[in-house]
């Protein structure tokens, strides 16, 4: 059994914020995310903008959100920072992280989801 000295890990973390949100706030939110990782000794490796989307279920009344996913490496600690300001943030709907596997960071593990335009087209399948 061997010790692990490191404790930087790799961990991705998705968030949604509220869709009603002006553009100005929203940045102004995604760049507070971005600085805590920063100022924590982590490392932001990438950041998709998967755009505003329909929920699986209404979270907060809110039937949509902008959906955002963060690579970043850092500590549990820097982690648990982030997450606890996740929870303070009113623009922040929902958060979910999770620790990458060392052997699968090389390659997205979420696929973003298929480009589907937010009108709906009138056809029914």
């Amino acid at each position: 059994m061997s010790l692990r000295l490191e404790t930087e890990r790799k961990y991705e973390t998705i968030f949604i914020l509220d869709p009603d949100l002006e553009e100005g706030v929203a940045q102004s939110a995604i760049e507070k995310i971005k600085g805590i990782i920063t100022q924590g000794s982590g490392e932001i490796l990438k950041v998709e903008d998967w755009g505003k989307r329909k929920l699986a279920y209404e979270v907060k009344k809110k039937s949509k959100g902008q959906y955002l996913l963060i690579h970043f490496s850092g500590s549990p600690a820097l982690l648990s920072e982030l997450e606890r300001n996740f929870r303070v943030m009113d623009a922040v709907i929902k958060f979910q992280s999770i620790r990458l596997d060392e052997r699968e960071t090389s390659a997205s593990t979420v696929a973003a989801p298929d480009d589907q335009p937010e009108e709906e087209s009138g056809e029914k399948a």
